[in-house]
């Protein structure tokens, strides 16, 4: 528990609603769980899944990302957020799981995808399960994707704030576009060294939501072929764009939120079941 207190002391600025989640049996049980949240979220958007998973007897941790949920926080703060110390939580993270857990299971949507993949790359845990990662942006292809990268990297960064939401003080509304270059920078890290070797993980699930017009698919395909190149087993699941679902899956404060029907698919892929028919197995790319 030494490694959480690192967790706690990293919130002494942050909202009490969006403070790191460590909730534990006080024992040692079989599956220990970590989930990352999305950019600009914060780990209460994962509050029911966590229920769901403690109750059923594991334990699990929910890092706080760098830079999110402050108190007084606006999009400005994003700017601060780099790859590196985004690498460093989901480490931390999974150091803290692994005194948690005889196996680590880790999860992740949208930013949180991002560290999840890096975590399926570079850390031998037992089953990762990656949900509409953003390693690109939408209706922009693969070719200019890391040009603009750069130069959300180089240029002085510009923020897109909206008026706080006295309801959920945790979120930071808006978007920064230096956070956003960060966030990309991550998932470029993951799909370079996923050309060179397999990944670590030992069971990877990649979760895309076909309605998403947020993120770049080919991306993620990308990412899946190269795994698989290398022998990996990565499954690949869809949900249907009829579904109409947002890109933040997770969070039931979220426009147009069927997390009904989201959770049990969720739940279902972390613990090494097949989802329900909300989620089909996409073919070999």
């Amino acid at each position: 528990m030494q490694l959480a207190v690192r967790l706690e002391r990293a919130d002494s600025l942050a909202v009490p609603m969006g403070r790191s989640v460590v909730r534990v049996h006080g024992h040692r049980t079989p599956r220990a769980f970590v989930l990352f949240h999305g950019f600009t979220n914060s780990p209460r958007q994962y509050r029911t899944i966590v229920d769901s998973i403690y109750n059923a007897g594991d334990n699990v941790v929910v890092p706080r990302l760098p830079w999110h949920a402050l108190r007084g926080g606006t999009s400005k703060n994003l700017s601060k957020m780099t790859a590196d110390a985004l690498r460093d939580v989901a480490a931390l993270s999974v150091d803290i799981a692994s005194g948690l857990g005889d196996t680590v299971i880790v999860f992740g949507v949208s930013l949180g995808g991002n560290l999840a993949a890096w975590t399926a790359q570079f850390r031998p845990v037992y089953r990762a399960v990656i949900a509409a990662p953003a390693l690109g942006l939408s209706h922009l292809s693969t070719s200019v994707q890391n040009p603009v990268m750069d130069l959300m990297l180089i240029a002085p960064a510009y923020s897109r704030s909206e008026s706080p939401d006295t309801l959920r003080p945790d979120r930071t509304l808006g978007w920064n576009t230096r956070g956003l270059g960060e966030m990309l920078k991550l998932g470029l890290a993951v799909r370079r060294a996923a050309e060179e070797r397999r990944p670590l993980a030992r069971d990877i699930r990649v979760l895309a939501n076909l309605g998403d017009e947020t993120i770049n698919r080919s991306a993620i395909d990308e990412l899946v072929r190269h795994w698989r190149d290398h022998g990996a087993r990565v499954n690949y699941y869809e949900l249907s764009d009829t579904l109409k679902l947002p890109h933040d899956i997770v969070d039931p404060d979220e426009k147009n939120s069927r997390t009904g029907i989201t959770n049990p698919v969720i739940l279902a892929l972390v613990r090494g079941q097949k989802p329900i028919a909300a989620a089909r197995l996409r073919s070999p790319l």
